[in-house]
């Protein structure tokens, strides 16, 4: 059935043959008169490169009709289907002919599967299975073969994307790909002094972003126990679990030893970060004596991985030793690491 449709097709645009531009005129005529006589001593192989060459010296719509019915004959029925679409996609289409070749297409639609490409950006490029790269919107309706199919796009400063499916004989489907623009990071430099004085400020690109915090850290600070003229080390680890709130658990040193179990919340996302924290120091003298604190302070980020911290803290102890404050006020300085 295809067959006979492309052969009427053959006899009704009378094996059209391209009208070329004046500098191309005579070589384009020889090579469609090559092809037509290769097309009638049914050497169907040496047609399509003949005519694929003329249509690569002179892109006519009239030479992709030839190439469609040739295509037809060697019984390819995919590309001689892609062929007849972009016959008809071509803004130099006949429209005389162009029902002849929608009804021939009709015909292959029933051994062939359809694709709807839509890629964005619409410059961008596309490429079907393993075949040649190709402006996107250009290939935008393509035939396949029943089976899995890839679709890849690219475009420049874009991650490329591919989406594999697969496709029935008769079905019509869809494929979608938004490409994403890759980000630009930018460093700031100063150039060398120029003739009357330093030379502004450029901006480069370079690859990375600014030195991540590590979420894991350690702390080291001095409590200093004013009322009674003493001091205290605590020193242990930090765990950032989000970028405002940070759990401690330390060692106390000191005349006395123990340990604290606290936590911080950080109120900005900065250099520098006022923070109210609060815990639970355990001192062992005679038995474990338990407090709580509570402290307001803050941490001046000096690298991604060094800071200074001070806080202003209350001591309340829940359980003291005869000779011991139950409350006091323990303020505390020192420094905090990141790995």
């Amino acid at each position: 059935m295809i067959r006979c449709a492309a052969l009427l097709l053959v006899l009704s645009a009378g094996l059209a043959r391209a009208q070329p531009a004046p500098g191309d005129k005579d070589d384009a005529k020889a090579l469609m008169q090559s092809g037509v006589r290769l097309l009638e001593a049914k050497d169907y192989r040496g047609a399509l490169a003949v005519f694929k060459d003329a249509y690569t010296r002179f892109p006519s719509a009239k030479i992709l009709l030839n190439i469609g019915t040739t295509l037809v004959l060697l019984d390819r029925k995919v590309e001689a289907a892609n062929a007849y679409q972009r016959y008809l996609d071509s803004p130099d289409t006949d429209p005389a002919k162009a029902k002849d070749v929608r009804a021939a297409l009709a015909d292959l639609d029933k051994v062939v599967g359809r694709l709807e490409i839509t890629v964005t950006p619409t410059d961008g490029e596309v490429q079907v299975n393993d075949g040649e790269w190709q402006p996107a919107a250009s290939v935008t309706l393509v035939r396949l073969p029943g089976g899995p199919f890839t679709i890849r796009a690219r475009k420049d400063k874009f991650q490329a994307e591919a989406k594999s499916a697969s496709i029935t004989i008769g079905e019509k489907a869809a494929v979608v790909i938004n490409l994403v623009a890759l980000p630009e990071d930018k460093a700031v430099f100063v150039g060398p002094p120029g003739p009357t004085g330093p030379a502004p400020d450029l901006a480069i690109t370079l690859p990375g972003g600014p030195e991540a915090r590590s979420a894991l850290g350690g702390v080291a600070l001095a409590h200093l126990d004013i009322p009674r003229g003493g001091a205290a080390a605590r020193v242990g680890i930090s765990y950032d679990v989000s970028s405002a709130l940070q759990v401690q658990g330390t060692a106390l040193l000191g005349p006395t030893y123990g340990a604290y179990a606290g936590a911080r919340f950080a109120f900005l996302d900065g250099k520098l970060r006022p923070f109210l924290a609060a815990g639970m120091p355990v001192f062992f003298s005679d038995g474990a004596r338990v407090g709580v604190r509570g402290a307001g302070g803050a941490e001046l980020e000096i690298t991604p991985r060094f800071s200074l911290l001070a806080e202003l803290g209350a001591e309340v102890m829940l359980n003291p030793e005869d000779d011991i404050l139950n409350a006091a006020f323990i303020p505390a300085v020192g420094i905090g690491g990141r790995l």
